[in-house]
């Protein structure tokens, strides 16, 4: 009876990509196993790990490929060829990896994976070059996703800036304004229009006691992300800075650059 081990991945959207969760895939290498009279030496799993990953950039991939050297099992079982890679040069990588190895990947989904027919090396390679592709649209539709939440003043995820804070929980969470935070934020832009430098507003506001996000003192360099995030004229966020006071510390923000060109 041929040993075989079965490898098993999900990314942070892999359920939700394919419907393939950890326990299906383990169930359906333990069943085709059965079914093929092939000897299940145990199933490698990489939970939460892009179809992109490097193999040194996995946990339980590089182990598999160890014990393979080892001669515990010679032949590695997939459901699909998209839980090995998702990137076409790494999938090709990886099959390569396993035959130099003396072993052969078998997927239930795609049979034939690794035959030295022309034509199904070619059907191979056009399959990782779709994956990819789908990949890609994948990770564009969340990125335009969040954009899009961005722009309805929705809050999806990550850095909030000073002067908000998120309210609500889940797809109702939503970032509304600090009142203690919007305070410095407007003290910030009001004394740079009047004038004053960034470094005489961040010494103001030190020597003030007034509070960073982190506790420590004000830089000039955080006087000027502030004054550059137009997230404060109301971009994707409600607006702390009027138009004319925006537009103002703008002026004074591009002549300061033209004069250090």
């Amino acid at each position: 009876m041929k040993k075989v081990a079965g490898y098993i991945r999900v990314s942070t959207r892999g359920q939700a990509e394919h419907g393939h969760g950890l326990a299906n895939q383990a169930e359906t290498i333990e069943t085709y196993c059965s079914t093929h009279d092939l000897q299940l030496t145990g199933i490698y799993e990489d939970r939460g790990v892009s179809g992109a990953n490097d193999i040194e950039d996995r946990e339980a991939l590089p182990e598999l490929l160890a014990d393979l050297d080892e001669g515990l099992f010679v032949g590695v079982v997939i459901v699909r060829l998209d839980r090995l890679a998702r990137d076409l040069m790494l999938q090709e990588t990886i099959l390569a990896d396993v035959q130099k190895r003396g072993g052969d990947v078998l997927s239930i989904a795609e049979p034939d994976l690794c035959s030295d027919d022309p034509t199904r090396t070619m059907i191979r390679q056009i399959m990782g070059a779709v994956a990819e592709y789908e990949k890609k649209l994948i990770v564009g539709r969340l990125a335009g996703g969040r954009r899009r939440k961005r722009r309805n003043q929705g809050y999806s995820g990550g850095y909030i800036p000073m002067g908000y804070q998120v309210e609500g929980d889940g797809r109702e969470a939503r970032p509304v304004v600090c009142t203690e935070e919007a305070a410095t934020v407007e003290r910030i832009f009001s004394e740079y229009a009047a004038g004053s430098s960034m470094r005489q507003v961040a010494d103001g506001l030190t020597g003030d006691e007034v509070p960073t996000r982190r506790g420590g003192t004000w830089a000039q360099g955080t006087i000027s992300t502030i004054l550059g995030n137009e997230a404060y004229k109301g971009v994707e966020y409600p607006a702390i800075v009027e138009d004319d006071l925006w537009e103002r510390c703008e002026i004074r923000r591009g002549e300061r650059f033209k004069k250090s060109a």
